[in-house]
């Protein structure tokens, strides 16, 4: 019966999906090279979620999406997943991940990945595990708004996201 229910949970879901461009600026915390703490860097998530999702360990919902994230002029990566909770114990989540980010190297330090920018809402904030879709649901993240950008090592470029716009359309199919 598990193994039914899971298969289902999987399958792609009839909503049309909402294709969303997410622009962010960061501030700098933790700096590496040449980006230094304090300094501000614009980037963009554009995705699709694909209708697949499934539930994760600690209440949290992945939903599989395609499309790319983009930090300054060279760092980008694909976006496999968004991960959102909704009303658990600790803060509400929304969370966007790239892997296999390439065009930052520095010190012999390749930082391909993960990279991601998480946002945390007071519990409740989000009504369900749904990913959000208007800017105002964007808004009501606002406790901690993270990003991070991990080497192959042990290093990564960190900051706070200071400024987020989020515009959401019907996907075409």
């Amino acid at each position: 019966m598990l193994k039914i229910a899971f298969a289902l949970a999987l399958l792609p879901l009839n909503a049309a999906a909402q294709s969303c461009v997410v622009d962010f600026t960061i501030r700098v915390t933790q700096g590496v090279g040449p980006i230094t703490p304090g300094q501000e860097i614009s980037g963009q998530a554009d995705y699709t979620p694909n209708g697949r999702s499934f539930r994760q360990e600690g209440g949290s919902t992945a939903h599989f999406a395609s499309g790319e994230m983009r930090l300054g002029d060279t760092i980008r990566g694909p976006i496999w997943t968004l991960v959102t909770t909704s009303r658990g114990h600790a803060a509400d989540l929304v969370a966007i991940y790239a892997r296999q980010v390439e065009g930052f190297d520095f010190a012999g330090q390749s930082y391909r990945g993960p990279m991601v920018i998480s946002l945390f809402g007071v519990p409740g904030a989000r009504p369900d595990t749904a990913p959000p879709t208007t800017q105002e649901e964007w808004d009501r993240m606002d406790v901690r708004r993270a990003f991070a950008l991990h080497s192959d090592g042990m290093d990564m470029l960190a900051g706070t996201i200071t400024q987020l716009t989020a515009t959401c359309s019907r996907a075409r199919n």
